[in-house]
């Protein structure tokens, strides 16, 4: 019986006529539907240009209207469409009549009523804007400024072995002048550049670096030059005396052994000009009485020369001597 019932009605023409028609109708019911009159409430994306030449935005405008107009269906449904691709341009100079350019005012308030004229012109002379939301447009802007700041590279260095960068880094410029919105500028205190790769680096680099672009901020200069000093270092070793410090005139304090040794990683361009002198360890007598001898480095001898500093032996042992007078 299904059999038959399936058979019967697909061979049955007024079934498919029927559906024809209903089609027919349910097209034209639409049609009649889209030509009458409504009041529909949509949404439309909004571009600003043209703002004041002399200030800088500092707060974000809504990126959408909510519109309730009224149009026929067809524009409407046009419109319902269209509207999620091609932003309306509001012309911020132009629609305030460069109220805010001629203002040393920073923040602005304008009721959106005024501009319904202009943005009906944009949309349709079919389509009549009742209304528009928000019902105010606030618009904050910021002074601009310039400011001179100091420019900090950033570095990814994977060293070859036994080479050490041997001494500082430079910028050049150092600094750089930033043009931009002021309360931006007064909490700026230094511009990064983008990260500098460098793998098995074997020789001194020279190189140019980007700035990393900062939203709103503009820059004298977009990049600068970095130069990185890279040597070949050897290990050394030297012989140093260590001297007692603060030891009273009548006591005398022997330090076992007097001297230690020092080894540490050089540069080999700076290898003739290191020498027993340029280091001075010392002990404090008060240390030795508190049982404490930490041996101090004199921090004359530039770091940069150095890597890997040692001291062997680490502690050392003393004998304190009271001089009798006669």
């Amino acid at each position: 019986m299904k059999y038959l019932k399936k058979v019967y009605f697909r061979n049955d023409k007024r079934v498919a006529a029927y559906l024809i028609c209903v089609a027919i109708a349910t097209v034209f019911w639409f049609l009649n539907a889209l030509s009458k009159t409504y009041t529909e409430d949509i949404n439309v994306p909004v571009s600003y240009v043209n703002f004041p030449n002399n200030k800088t935005l500092a707060s974000k405008p809504p990126e959408q209207f909510d519109l309730k107009i009224e149009a026929h269906g067809f524009t409407i449904l046009r419109y319902k469409l269209s509207f999620f691709f091609i932003p309306l341009e509001f012309n911020v100079n132009e629609m305030t009549r460069n109220r805010m350019t001629e203002s040393n005012k920073n923040s602005f308030a304008f009721p959106s009523r005024q501009f319904l004229t202009e943005l009906s012109y944009q949309m349709s002379n079919e389509v009549k804007i009742q209304s528009m939301s928000p019902d105010t447009l606030f618009f904050r802007f910021d002074q601009m400024g310039q400011k001179r700041v100091r420019v900090k590279p950033v570095l990814k260095i994977n060293l070859k072995k036994q080479f050490e960068i041997s001494g500082d880094i430079k910028i050049s410029p150092d600094s750089v002048l930033v043009h931009g919105p002021q309360s931006v500028l007064d909490s700026l205190r230094f511009i990064p550049t983008e990260a500098l790769l460098l793998e098995g680096a074997d020789q001194t680099i020279s190189s140019q670096s980007r700035i990393s672009p900062i939203k709103g901020l503009y820059f004298e200069t977009p990049s600068v030059k970095v130069n990185i000093p890279i040597e070949e270092y050897t290990e050394e070793q030297l012989s140093v005396p260590v001297v007692v410090a603060n030891q009273p005139p009548d006591l005398k304090v022997k330090l076992f052994p007097s001297k230690v040794k020092i080894s540490f990683q050089v540069g080999l361009s700076r290898f003739s000009q290191i020498h027993p002198e340029d280091f001075k360890l010392t002990v404090s007598y008060s240390d030795i009485k508190e049982g404490k001898l930490r041996l101090k480095i004199n921090p004359e001898l530039n770091p940069a020369y150095i890597y890997a500093l040692k001291i062997n032996p680490e502690e050392l042992e003393y004998l304190i001597e009271s001089h009798v007078s006669q």
